[in-house]
């Protein structure tokens, strides 16, 4: 178990009765949740100055190799609605029990997952910012695999702190990045499925890859972890269609300490591109993302 400094505190009980109404809301319309999370995606992009509107086109454009404009467009605000969708799931998801979890959604290539923790070894989840990694995580969870991950802040101390509650209920474990890397390297030694983030780096070392058509930085958290532990990088996509929610799980690969950061990083991103540029409107270009643009 984490130490109680390494991971994040708990809510007043307040915010945990309101989110927990608040899932129940959700759960009880059903689909009806994402007609609020379309007109908040809406209103979102309305807000958005024109240059930021401008770029998420752009970087869906240059991400496809091209588009005509209006279609940029369209795929900008698509990313804003469902932005919106992920968000109020990630709320829902709090009033549905991991037993429940196969009844919403697949995991494609569970094997994977299997095959590693059948090893008697724990395993690294690189996911992308694409769909929901909270989904993710839960299917995960569901299928009877432990997961530990890091959580950065998300705006207040107390959003953050409720966010991480839920997770915790869930059994998830987490920590605050300060104080990830000896829990990250336990859990992995206890067995556990470490999943990071890979694209879209809050800190720590990086690396520039190619992805999505241009020169992109991602973290090396990932292969630096694989290096030091011996424990093998497993690339996951989590996405949503009107069928329910759909995991990818690639095949597990090993990194050896003498293999370069940069080209394990690489293989990350090449492998993770597919599901991304297959599924672009659940992608959320927001900002600047492509290294020769800056």
């Amino acid at each position: 178990m984490a130490d109680t400094s390494t991971v994040i505190t708990r809510p007043p009980r307040w915010m945990e009765v309101a989110f927990e109404a608040t899932a129940r809301g959700l759960r009880a319309i059903g689909r009806r949740r994402y007609a609020i999370a379309d007109a908040a995606g809406v209103i979102t992009y309305a807000l958005q100055p024109p240059r930021k509107r401008r770029l998420c086109a752009h970087l869906h454009s240059r991400a496809a190799g091209g588009l005509p404009a209006a279609e940029a467009r369209r795929r900008a605000r698509a990313s804003y609605r469902n932005y919106s969708r992920m968000i109020i799931d990630t709320i829902w998801i709090h009033a549905i029990g991991l037993d429940e979890m196969f009844e919403y959604g697949h995991i494609v290539g569970v094997e994977n997952l299997h095959k590693t923790r059948d090893a008697g070894r724990g395993g690294i989840l690189v996911l992308a910012h694409f769909g929901s990694w909270d989904i993710a995580a839960s299917m995960a969870l569901a299928a009877g695999h432990p997961v530990t991950t890091v959580m950065a802040p998300v705006g207040t101390p107390s959003i953050t702190a409720l966010l991480a509650w839920s997770r915790k209920v869930k059994q998830m474990e987490l920590f605050a990045p300060e104080a990830a890397a000896r829990g990250l390297i336990r859990a992995l030694r206890q067995g556990r499925w470490v999943a990071i983030l890979t694209d879209i780096p809050e800190g720590g070392p990086t690396t520039e890859v190619r992805f999505c058509n241009g020169p992109v930085q991602f973290s090396t958290g990932p292969a630096s972890l694989a290096r030091l532990t011996g424990s093998p990088l497993v690339p996951i996509s989590c996405w949503r269609s009107d069928a329910g929610y759909h995991v990818h799980v690639r095949e597990p690969f090993h990194a050896n300490r003498d293999d370069d950061e940069q080209v394990i990083t690489q293989r990350i991103a090449t492998v993770l591109e597919p599901d991304l540029l297959r599924v672009p409107e659940q992608w959320y270009p927001f900002n600047p993302i492509y290294t020769d643009e800056a």
